[in-house]
């Protein structure tokens, strides 16, 4: 059997595996929440499908895998939203919704972040972390864009990175008020869309043009 050519023939989200032959996709879970339906929907293609199981990864999110090649469009067909792409990525915790801790609604903010990532194209992949307090449980350091809540408002991070080459990301502004924490995000992200080179995450962006001429060019310094 000839194998999907990855670049012209694979639905977007789905990743072959190292088993030649086999892929795995992962279902729509906005801020790593799922409803019961789709629940059962997973549940329901898994046994279909005479799949292995889910696995549940590291970012909240759960992956089908070991799909064989000539069933992978059924699959995407049979999940129906559930399997819809995901383009960028948004790590949140509780927030102030149901945590202690929480200082502001990391729930919220992060739907709203999700929905304006998703409408924009970028040199590479990007995630984004969500935390309602200092604990920071949503890794937001070590993302491509962080938010921090504190009482007073977000703290906004930019070129965080949790790969093989760590790097802690920059804070651009803290204490602002959700719309304006947003629509910095929006100006820092045109930046990066305008100067970054394809492939090239955020963390290594701000280490080859500097934090300064990032600042620089949001007309920060």
């Amino acid at each position: 059997m000839k194998h999907l050519d990855m670049k012209n023939d694979l639905p977007e989200g789905v990743l072959a595996q190292r088993d030649t032959g086999l892929y795995s996709v992962t279902p729509r879970m906005p801020l790593g929440n799922i409803t019961p339906e789709q629940l059962s929907v997973i549940n329901s293609v898994v046994q279909e499908f005479d799949l292995p199981g889910v696995r549940v990864t590291a970012g909240q999110r759960l992956k089908i895998q070991s799909i064989p090649e000539d069933k992978v469009r059924a699959v995407i067909d049979r999940l129906g939203a559930v399997g819809e792409f995901c383009k960028y990525y948004v790590q949140v915790c509780p927030g102030s919704a149901s945590c202690r801790m929480g200082m502001q609604d990391s729930l919220d903010m992060g739907a709203r972040l999700e929905s304006r990532l998703n409408a924009l194209d970028l040199p590479c992949k990007l995630k984004a972390g969500v935390s309602g307090c200092s604990m920071c449980c949503a890794e937001s350091f070590v993302r491509d864009i962080g938010l921090v809540g504190k009482k007073h408002g977000w703290t906004v991070v930019f070129g965080g990175n949790a790969g093989k080459r760590v790097r802690k990301g920059d804070v651009l502004a803290d204490n602002l008020p959700g719309d304006e924490a947003l629509e910095l995000i929006d100006a820092v992200l045109a930046l990066y869309a305008e100067e970054g080179r394809k492939g090239e995450r955020t963390a290594r962006f701000v280490e080859r043009v500097g934090i300064g001429a990032v600042r620089a060019g949001l007309s920060m310094d």
